[in-house]
């Protein structure tokens, strides 16, 4: 096994860390708030332990095939065809409505920052601009959109810590102790929760990058570690300073489809009210451009379109960018909302996959005894129940603000 240097190891905790801390943050407030901070926290561990459950099933599987094998061929290699067209449906339907959501999100900022500016109120245009700025980026290439995203993230980093620097003295324990609608909040929270734990998808790239399979393992485990570390700081930090109840509260918030923003605008936290908008906006952009240069890439090679031709580069770019525009003009009614049912498919790509998965290797391993396969079952049935939760909250069967 080839070393692998600390350096490398920093880089791709980085990489685990950036992948699944994304604009899907910025949905966690909203879906943790009515149920309160303690319940919160619970479900905040529950969420990561199944996650980093099946990142281990991922490393399992990934570890029982030659390197240099990515997602789609180990579900090949394992589940035959039907895995193979099972990774590759709800892999491109995951993107597709992660993207729905980004763009969602990012025209309701540029109708708050941009639009308000000129006069102008209509979010469905905003949302088309939206998709025109920084779809243009993607048009131009992956370097550009390495040079640009490198840039909005530093800014995001730096941003995020700036709100947590500057809304800590304002922290109130009153509002982390008392505020709470019940704890029958938490299944709505749960399925949210889930979608900003998605790291699963880089987990091949790293173990390809390191050729070293025990520190891959450790790499990892700390890199799970992070995204949680930073979600309760989030947690702590929003629902310490911004109500339940009242004006400018996380009720009203949903109720109006505002962001956390509005409510540091009437808490009147001008230093935080800078850094938060900031924070909103390098979030969404960052997210937009990673999650849309990927199935730009991705329907690409399905497709098989050459790209040398200006042309057919604009093609695959309609393809891309079209469908999840009109869902978020005309389908999707909250940026919560499409964080939801994105939920779906990061429960069965990334958690009931992974264990039927692991099941045939074990299987074919003699390795599947009694508690290997009750273990693997409890994987599954938390798969299904993330899916049946999120049903449920789209027929609205379960609370929700």
């Amino acid at each position: 096994m080839k070393d692998v240097s600390f350096v490398k190891q920093v880089g791709a905790v980085a990489i685990i860390a950036g992948t699944a801390v994304g604009a899907g943050m910025l949905g966690i407030p909203f879906a943790v708030a009515a149920v309160g901070f303690n319940y919160a926290v619970m479900a905040l561990f529950l969420v990561w332990i199944i996650m980093y459950a099946t990142a281990l099933l991922i490393v399992e599987a990934n570890i029982s095939q030659p390197l240099g094998t990515d997602m789609d061929s180990i579900a090949n290699n394992i589940l035959g065809k039907p895995g193979r067209v099972l990774n590759l449906v709800f892999y491109l339907l995951l993107l597709y409505s992660l993207l729905t959501a980004y763009i969602f999100m990012g025209g309701q900022l540029f109708k708050t920052y941009i639009f308000s500016w000129v006069g102008l109120a209509n979010v469905n245009v905003a949302k088309a601009l939206f998709c025109l700025v920084f779809g243009f980026f993607i048009y131009k290439g992956i370097r550009i959109v390495f040079r640009v995203n490198e840039l909005f993230l530093s800014l995001k980093i730096l941003a995020f810590v700036l709100f947590i620097a500057f809304v800590a003295p304002s922290i109130q324990v009153t509002l982390l102790e008392g505020e709470s609608l019940g704890e029958g909040y938490i299944w709505f929270a749960i399925p949210i929760l889930v979608t900003s734990f998605g790291f699963h998808i880089v987990i091949p790239a790293i173990r390809n990058y390191f050729e070293n399979d025990r520190v891959f393992k450790r790499t990892i485990a700390i890199g799970a570690l992070t995204p949680l570390l930073i979600y309760l700081v989030w947690v702590v930090a929003t629902l310490g300073t911004v109500s339940l109840y009242g004006q400018g509260g996380f009720i009203e918030l949903s109720a109006t489809g505002k962001t956390l923003a509005a409510a540091y605008e009437n808490l009147g936290q001008h230093s935080s009210l800078i850094f938060i908008k900031l924070f909103e906006n390098f979030a969404i952009i960052t997210s937009f451009l990673g999650v849309a240069l990927a199935l730009f890439s991705f329907n690409r090679d399905l497709y098989s379109i050459d790209t040398e031709r200006k042309i057919k580069k604009l093609l695959v770019l309609v393809i891309t960018l079209v469908p999840p525009l009109i869902f978020a003009m005309y389908f999707v009614n909250s940026f919560i909302a499409a964080l939801g049912y994105a939920s779906i498919f990061v429960a069965v790509l990334l958690v009931v996959q992974p264990a039927m998965m692991v099941w045939v290797v074990r299987t074919k391993q003699l390795r599947n005894n009694f508690i290997s396969k009750i273990y693997l079952i409890i994987i599954l049935f938390s798969g299904l129940s993330i899916i049946g939760l999120q049903l449920l909250v789209a027929f609205d069967r379960l609370p929700h603000i």
